[in-house]
């Protein structure tokens, strides 16, 4: 039952991570150049509020997955691995390794916060306001596009670097080695 209930928590961690980095790729990738062939502003805009509203939904559930599964797979880590309770967690480059993916995980999770709260958000009410006909600073929002740009393209490479870590600290041989 352990080895079930650990690779069930594995795969729901790494579906959370398909989860959340999966629409990150695909907007940097796919619709940043797609949508520029959206000759209709306002339903250039329209489609942008559309994905970016999609993509937090389901980056959301990936999240919450992440968070869910790598509790249980935290918790669960000496006795799923053997290792003994008297050893200590940052002897093990699992430990200190756990703790910097942990850091960067929340330092990404600030940035994603910026860019959803007030990054974002500013950069839509321009182009929505643009797409009204209304006047709009174009060098405003050239700056609210590279601030939201930043925001996001520093927190995919964060998630990538998380990603990395995720790895380095699975690798039983590499991570259960002492610091």
């Amino acid at each position: 039952m352990e080895s079930f209930l650990h690779i069930l928590f594995t795969w729901l961690h790494l579906l959370g991570v398909a989860l959340w980095v999966g629409p990150q790729v695909f907007l940097a990738v796919a619709w940043g150049p797609a949508s520029r062939q959206i000759t209709d502003f306002p339903q250039r805009v329209a489609a942008m509020r559309t994905i970016t509203r999609r993509f937090g939904y389901l980056g959301g559930f990936g999240l919450l997955l992440i968070i869910a599964a790598g509790t249980y797979l935290i918790v669960t880590w000496r006795e799923y691995y053997a290792i003994p309770a008297d050893a200590e967690f940052t002897s093990l480059r699992f430990g200190v390794w756990f703790i910097i993916k942990m850091n960067v995980l929340i330092v990404m999770l600030v940035l994603v916060a910026l860019h959803m709260v007030w990054a974002g958000p500013r950069q839509l009410r321009l182009y929505e306001a643009k797409a009204r006909g209304e006047q709009v600073d174009e060098a405003e929002l050239r700056r609210e596009r590279a601030v939201s740009m930043t925001l996001s393209i520093a927190g995919l490479l964060l998630t990538l670097a998380i990603m990395v870590m995720g790895v380095m600290i699975g690798t039983g041989t590499w991570s259960f080695q002492e610091a």
